[in-house]
């Protein structure tokens, strides 16, 4: 809908949803695509509706700079991970995880680093958060720093599952899945944690359907 003012038309834009978001990403496949609608999004990121649904001006610019990603331009989505921090709202597992991956493959890995130790320091009740930065090393090649953190978010989760907590049994499983494939990169022998993931696969192998 066209807003008209004088001689100058405002755009004013319909509400969004995470929906919207998504559909955005699976429609674009070319660089020039993703990076027109990282442009869209940055901008809708500027204009807060109270009828948005589960659509912060963050996860906006969390999803503009996974675009600009695709589309190449590291330093950009790097910048756009950064304003999504300075806005201060929650996007899961944590704002900061993004950062942390666009750091890594720009290849600023002190500032990298520093994101990393801060959220160490926090310890997280999340597992996502041990997941995504353990896999962000994984991805960037730092296969030691992704079995650290992979290592940790499974120790942190396991105590809640001992606890009863069934999401946290959920985290332990993703953990331990990314941990049994990083162990098998780095050529490690089987622990007691690898030992789980094989009984949990060869239980759901023989499993009827």
């Amino acid at each position: 809908m066209a807003r008209r003012s004088g001689h100058t038309v405002t755009v004013v834009r319909r509400s969004l949803s995470r929906d919207v978001v998504e559909e955005l990403y699976a429609r674009a496949c070319t660089p020039e695509q993703h990076r027109a609608a990282a442009e869209k999004l940055a901008a809708w990121a500027e204009e807060v509706r109270p009828d948005d649904d589960g659509v912060s001006p963050a996860s906006l610019l969390v999803s503009a700079g996974e675009h600009l990603t695709e589309a190449g331009d590291l330093e950009g989505a790097v910048a756009l991970f950064r304003r999504a921090v300075v806005a201060g709202q929650p996007v899961p597992p944590d704002v900061r995880c993004y950062l942390h991956g666009g750091l890594l493959e720009l290849g600023d890995a002190g500032a990298a680093r520093r994101i990393a130790e801060e959220l160490r320091h926090e310890r997280p009740v999340d597992g996502d958060v041990y997941l995504f930065l353990g896999e962000n090393h994984e991805l960037a090649g730092d296969l030691r720093e992704a079995h650290r953190w992979l290592t940790m978010g499974a120790r942190r989760t396991f105590d809640d599952v001992e606890d009863g907590d069934d999401r946290a049994a959920e985290d332990a499983a993703g953990l331990l899945m990314a941990r049994l494939r990083v162990r098998h990169a780095l050529e490690l022998p089987l622990d007691e944690y690898d030992t789980l993931v094989a009984s949990a696969l060869l239980s759901a192998r023989d499993t009827p359907d």
